[in-house]
């Protein structure tokens, strides 16, 4: 029987696999013609393609303020030999990895510039003469313009035509700059104050103690409105008492202001009608005033009513911005516009916070509070060890020791309380019982009860056969309730 032809078999196999090696080389081929495009194009290629970058350096600040800035310069890849150019001021925080005073935070903002064809300057926040307690926005705004002067010495840039952008806090440091600096050729503002930081940061503080639903007013005016009065009298920054009003006054460069109009942080219908009447009664009519409808403090996309940014920018705001600047630059500036509807805001912002009354200093409360906590510790800690060495009665008993311990934890809870809520700008106030914080109600609950001995014990005392039964001891808490009670009233502390 013949065998059949093996090399017919081998063949066969030989031109399966070579078909078998070709159709993965195209399908491998094709995958990679699909990603190409899509991918790298859109992506870092589109991104290098738009602009390039260059890490930088200049020097701002005199003597013990002198500060080498570290910056990045974004550089059109354009057609043109020279372009305008704009230098970012950064909203509030120091300068840290992810923090409000590091170039990423505005990287963002300066890629929209760069893309509209502007060489743009982002930098590094100085460490010098700026903290989370103390800072200078006029140092602030010395960095601004050392930065628009960097810009200037380049030869791509058109020197008359450079102009700055703040965020926030930024928003206050670019119209002192222009002020300061005709180098400066235009200004724009996002989420700009048009009151003091203290004012604003009250407000702020306010709008989030209503938003997680309190309503009792008593609360807030002690938390809030009281508490701004210790901040204020306590912080070593001048600048919580920044007034924007004279500032903008002296900008005579065209300025473009925008807020979004669910903005928790900057009363933003308050903040343009400050502004508007700034530049009106200095004659600067070339402002445009734009509110973008629901953006947020940032002019971010935000959700939870404003209250929470996602932080990429909010639909139209780019364009806002590079057109107005397209018309500033052909010498074409707006005058005196107002776009967008005027939003309703929360509240409105409390004027009598930036007036501080010698009742409002934070060392008499705090003298108050030390003194009162002193008294009461040592009057039980006195009444203790006497009865546990000398097998004596008590030296305050009854009355006494509730005013000794309710006015000791209720001080003690507060103040502990406020610095919290102002640490965290109101974001967390705890459980919240029929619009109160429910902390507060312990607190108010046990003051109370501090109020109400110390008067029963001085109804008590006054008696003839009760004060002749009463030890100096006892009288000497009574003393410190009297002062308690005050204190406790000004801070709201009482159900009455």
């Amino acid at each position: 029987m013949k065998q059949p032809k093996r090399n017919g078999v081998l063949t066969l196999r030989t031109k399966a696999e070579t078909f078998h090696k070709a159709f993965l080389c195209a399908l491998i081929v094709s995958v990679i013609a699909a990603l190409i495009p899509n991918g790298l194009t859109n992506s870092a290629f589109a991104k290098s393609a738009a602009f390039r970058e260059e890490r930088v350096t200049f020097v701002s600040g005199t003597g013990e303020f002198e500060e080498v800035i570290e910056g990045t310069i974004l550089i059109p890849n354009h057609t043109s030999s020279a372009y305008p150019g704009i230098v970012l001021a950064h909203g509030s925080g120091i300068n840290k990895e992810g923090g409000g005073g590091n170039q990423t935070a505005v990287r963002k903002e300066a890629e929209v510039f760069a893309k509209a064809g502007l060489i743009t300057l982002l930098y590094n926040k100085r460490s010098k003469g700026y903290s989370k307690t103390n800072r200078s926005y006029e140092l602030l705004a010395q960095d601004l313009i050392a930065g628009v002067r960097a810009l200037q010495k380049r030869s791509d840039v058109i020197k008359n035509k450079v102009g700055v952008w703040g965020l926030s806090e930024g928003a206050w440091v670019a119209p002192i700059a222009a002020t300061k600096s005709t180098d400066i050729a235009f200004v724009i503002t996002s989420g700009g104050p048009g009151i003091s930081p203290i004012q604003q940061q009250t407000w702020n503080v306010e709008n989030r103690l209503r938003h997680q639903g309190i309503t009792n007013q008593s609360a807030i005016q002690a938390l809030v409105r009281n508490g701004a009065g210790i901040m204020l009298s306590l912080s070593r920054s001048e600048s919580d008492r920044h007034d924007p009003v004279p500032v903008l006054q002296n900008v005579h460069q065209p300025f473009l202001a925008l807020w979004g109009s669910i903005d928790r942080q900057v009363p933003p219908a308050e903040s343009a009608q400050i502004f508007k009447d700034a530049f009106e009664s200095s004659g600067n009519r070339y402002y445009t005033l734009q509110f973008i409808e629901g953006a947020d403090h940032s002019i971010y996309n935000n959700t939870d009513d404003g209250f929470r940014t996602l932080k990429t920018l909010y639909p139209g705001y780019a364009e806002a911005m590079t057109s107005w600047i397209q018309q500033v630059v052909e010498d074409k500036p707006p005058v005196a516009k107002m776009i967008g509807k005027t939003p309703v805001q929360m509240s409105s912002s409390p004027e009598e916070v930036v007036k501080i009354d010698w009742y409002d200093l934070y060392w008499l409360h705090l003298s108050v509070s030390a003194f009162i906590l002193i008294i009461c510790l040592f009057a039980l800690s006195v009444s203790l060890v006497n009865k546990i060495r000398n097998h004596k009665p008590l030296l305050i008993k009854g009355y006494s020791n509730w005013i000794c311990l309710s006015a000791m934890i209720s001080i003690i809870g507060f103040w502990l309380y406020l610095v919290s809520i102002w640490m965290n700008g109101g974001r967390d106030v705890g459980w919240v019982v029929f619009g109160t914080p429910f902390l507060w109600l312990l607190l108010q609950t046990v003051s109370t009860a501090a109020v109400i001995l110390t008067v029963i014990s001085i109804v008590h005392t006054l008696r003839k056969r009760e004060r002749q039964g009463r030890n100096k001891m006892e009288l000497l808490v009574i003393g410190t309730g009297i002062i308690y009670i005050p204190w406790a009233l000004y801070w709201h502390l009482c159900f009455f």
